[in-house]
């Protein structure tokens, strides 16, 4: 008998060889991604919890000189006195809608040394603004978090010890500990003094950890692993193809 031909218009799967090798080591990649997003919102999640646990501990005092501040953030207490001539202000913060500046005081410490203390968040009053950020001088106990520094994606210069002596509270774009070390004669404490909510000399505080939140981690692994079913469907509905 004379052998059948296909019929017209039946569609077989004849995905080539480097499709067949190419297609799941792309997969696996995306699933990866996806995966090591989860293990970020993950991290972030005991992050807000240790914040949350850490404010509402008994402050305790903190260690003279002072280690260099851990991610998880310690409720702390610190006798000394403010410098307010030695002051700096955080840039480009954004709250609400609104631009702002974060005001961090030096504090000389009864017991020597000097450990950053960031007051607030206040309206940004302008760059050409002469504005003062008063605060006594008087022997006080400062209590609230000690965390690290913030730090931002990328990298910004901060000339604070070239050039011409810097105004009373220059601008800053997240310094590094020595960046900022350099602007005193003293030791500087490698971290930063989140002032308590309710210490007197500050301003607007409402602390949240300053990191992407879990739910944004969450979008991005939602994403991979909708790129990796994407890379699927596509290599399954390309090599569909007509006999």
């Amino acid at each position: 008998m004379p052998e059948r031909s296909a019929p017209s218009g039946v569609r077989a799967f004849r995905p080539p060889l480097w499709a067949c090798l190419l297609t799941p080591l792309v997969m696996a990649v995306m699933v990866a991604l996806g995966v090591w997003q989860l293990q970020r919102a993950a991290e972030k999640q005991q992050l807000q919890a240790d914040f949350r646990t850490a404010m509402a501990q008994t402050p305790q005092i903190l260690a003279a000189p002072a280690p260099p501040a851990a991610m998880a953030p310690q409720h702390v207490i610190v006798e000394g006195r403010y410098l307010p001539q030695q002051q700096f202000l955080l840039d480009s913060q954004i709250r609400e809608g609104q631009a702002g500046v974060r005001v961090w005081t030096a504090l000389q410490r009864s017991t020597g040394g000097i450990i950053l203390v960031d007051r607030g968040w206040t309206e940004d009053p302008g760059r050409q603004s002469t504005k003062q950020w008063p605060v006594g001088t008087d022997l006080r106990q400062v209590q609230g978090l000690w965390r690290p520094l913030p730090a931002a994606g990328l990298q910004v210069a901060n000339r604070l010890c070239e050039g011409a002596p810097a105004a009373a509270a220059p601008r800053v774009q997240y310094p590094t500990h020595a960046q900022l070390a350099c602007a005193f004669e003293d030791r500087l404490a490698d971290g930063l003094l989140l002032l308590h909510p309710q210490a007197a000399d500050g301003f607007e505080r409402a602390w949240e950890p300053d990191y992407l939140r879990p739910e944004v981690h969450w979008g991005y692994a939602v994403q991979w692993f909708a790129f990796a079913l994407a890379v699927f469907v596509i290599f399954v509905v390309v090599n569909w193809k007509k006999r």
